[in-house]
């Protein structure tokens, strides 16, 4: 099936904290440094800095979101008050081909502006923290989604840019509207067409991102669903054949007959006898 996440993993979330800083002697500085067994994330919200990572500057103010990957040597410092900012370190991370832990390619530059997308990162990465700190039952877990959540809408800001990228959603979504009915209305006269007016698409793209989706055609999906119901009803009722044929949506019980046999490779009859 194919798969419309960059993900191969989830990001663990290790440690993480808010500060706010009102300028000498109260600032913000952090000589050179890197950390071997974990990345880290800083969102600056309040007052700018200047950031050295991996050997460039950058100067960066509020709604900017910095990364220090794994294994780069990175040197923060605050330059204008009051400063606040709130930072996260993660680990376990895998995107697609790039290095563990890496968020961006080796390379890119590390600093991600955030406009519009602003409070809801940030009110990600607090509910993170505050969740992990309650140390309650299942707050690594809980702190875990929040921090998979976060990531997933920086990737639709630096990983999905273009208009075949953005299309990848709503194509997945109506792959799955189009699953959801004929698993919930098999015995109904379901056809391809109805399926691309009922998920707004043209037919034969509906079909070429549902077999791209699920591995088989639409009427193959559709055939799998009925099968599935008929051998329930085969096992656990007594109706006869006909009945369980016009129950899930063949006309005759000849038909039924014959596309029980070609998937299933026995009769209904001996399918129900166990043979």
């Amino acid at each position: 099936m194919g798969d419309s996440t960059i993900f191969r993993r989830p990001p663990l979330f290790l440690v993480g904290s808010s500060f706010d800083l009102s300028g000498d002697p109260d600032r913000f500085l952090l000589e050179l440094h890197k950390h071997d067994a974990n990345s880290e994330i800083l969102l600056i919200e309040e007052g700018e800095g200047e950031f050295e990572i991996d050997g460039k500057s950058y100067t960066a103010g509020a709604g900017t979101l910095l990364i220090y990957h794994r294994g780069v040597w990175h040197k923060e410092q605050s330059t204008k008050h009051p400063f606040r900012a709130t930072f996260i370190g993660f680990r376990e991370l895998q995107v697609e081909e790039l290095p563990p832990d890496f968020f961006l390619q080796p390379g890119a530059a590390p600093v991600i502006h955030l406009q519009d997308q602003l409070p809801a990162i940030r009110n990600l990465m607090r509910d993170c923290i505050s969740e992990f700190r309650k140390g309650e039952p299942e707050s690594q877990t809980i702190a875990n989604h929040y921090l998979a959540i976060l990531f997933a809408k920086l990737a639709r800001i630096t990983h999905y840019t273009d208009a075949a990228d953005r299309a990848r959603v709503p194509s997945k979504e109506a792959v799955w509207k189009a699953k959801r009915i004929m698993e919930e209305n098999y015995s109904a006269p379901v056809t391809l067409e109805s399926l691309a007016e009922e998920t707004y698409m043209n037919k034969y793209h509906l079909a070429h991102l549902f077999k791209n989706e699920m591995g088989v055609s639409p009427i193959q999906f559709l055939i799998y669903c009925r099968m599935e119901a008929a051998k329930r009803y085969l096992r656990t009722t007594n109706l006869q054949v006909k009945e369980i044929a016009e129950i899930v949506g063949y006309q005759s019980e000849p038909s039924f007959y014959n596309v029980f046999m070609k998937v299933n490779g026995v009769t209904p009859k001996k399918y129900r006898d166990g043979e």
